[in-house]
């Protein structure tokens, strides 16, 4: 009489044995009543700023077997009145549909092969990147009452390797603009003066790396313009003063950033931010003289969505000075140096009058 424990290792080797010699998972078991069905899975990404395009994504099934029927699966579509649903873990929208396939008649039991594969066809859709994934698909059809042939099992394999489905993932980007502008206001403010920034780039959830972004300054004084380039770690410093704007062109849509605008000190300017995320406003923020003001939404970096994307950094010079040019800011030096020039002519006349009394 065989043990329990003599029994369980027979069976656990049993099992090694056969998912050894198996190379293809079943998707589908059916019975003569219901037969297995399998279907294609499509998963639509995106990243965040982006709208569903109008785009239909079409298959084909490729018989392997001499006389396996035809076999079609039908097309999937997609529209902005679809739902993105939540955003994922990865940060991309992810919008799943599945498509069904269908068999012809089968000639007679047995098994039958078919090759699946995505059709990007002659007009395919802009910004969308195809899938060039093919799996082998085994139909089991089996002999049932009074010879009535149904599905039994339906295996898929991609690369030799079993699936667990027959998945298509297509991925749809699109690049836009970042304009970063600058004003000063206020009766004393100087419209010459330069303020110092600093941007900061963060990679688009669609994207496998961050790239180099090129930016544009365009001087209002003078109308020219200068070029300067983000680090490999997308960081990026500039200056602007009064009506430079700086362009960042051809940003993958999806793309996080935060601009500072750097603190100088008591140079009587208040500072503020106001933000157009994807044509979308966000509440303006004002700052102080001292510290670093920040583009940042509640504490959040700010997107680059396919619409119009802008920041606009205001310095507004509060001054209450005469136009005398004495700037209260510098009112204890003046001070400071005025009652030593009265001490030092106190001293002088002193010592006059000591010298004429003698």
């Amino acid at each position: 009489m065989i043990s329990k424990k003599r029994l369980a290792a027979l069976l656990l080797a049993g099992t090694m044995i056969m998912g050894m010699n198996t190379t293809a998972f079943a998707l589908g078991d059916g019975t003569e009543t219901k037969p297995a069905t399998a279907s294609v899975k499509k998963n639509f990404e995106m990243a965040e700023g982006l709208d569903i395009p109008a785009v239909t994504f079409n298959f084909s099934v490729e018989k392997q077997t001499k006389d396996a029927p035809d076999a079609t699966i039908e097309s999937v579509s997609y529209s902005d009145k679809d739902d993105k649903g939540t955003l994922s873990d990865s940060g991309k929208y992810i919008i799943s549909k599945n498509a069904k396939i269908q068999f012809g008649q089968f000639p007679h039991a047995g098994e039958y092969l078919y090759k699946v594969k995505e059709v990007k066809g002659d007009k395919p859709a802009e910004g969308v990147t195809y899938s060039t994934d093919e799996y082998s698909l085994r139909v089991q059809v089996a002999n049932g009452t009074n010879n009535n042939l149904y599905v039994k099992s339906i295996f898929a394999e991609k690369g030799q390797k079993k699936a667990d489905e027959i998945l298509f993932t297509n991925t749809y980007k699109k690049y836009a603009s970042l304009e970063i502008k600058k004003e000063t206001v206020g009766d004393f403010a100087d419209k010459t003066q330069q303020f110092d920034f600093t941007i900061i780039f963060e990679k688009s959830a669609t994207e496998a790396s961050l790239i180099k972004f090129n930016g544009t300054i365009t001087r209002k004084a003078t109308g020219k313009t200068e070029n300067v380039t983000t680090t490999e770690t997308g960081v990026c410093n500039f200056k602007l003063a009064d009506g430079d704007i700086i362009t960042f062109k051809d940003i993958p849509v999806g793309t996080k950033y935060e601009v500072k605008e750097k603190g100088v000190g008591n140079d009587g300017y208040t500072p503020s931010v106001t933000v157009v995320e994807n044509e979308t406003s966000i509440p303006e923020k004002k700052g102080n003289e001292k510290e670093d003001l920040s583009s940042l939404n509640q504490g959040k970096k700010n997107l680059v969505g396919e619409k119009t994307n802008t920041v606009t950094f205001v310095n507004n010079h509060e001054s209450n000075n005469p136009i005398t040019g004495i700037i209260t800011n510098n009112l204890p030096f003046i001070l400071l140096i005025g009652g030593a020039v009265f001490a030092f002519g106190t001293l002088a006349f002193l010592k006059k009058r000591r010298t004429s009394e003698r």
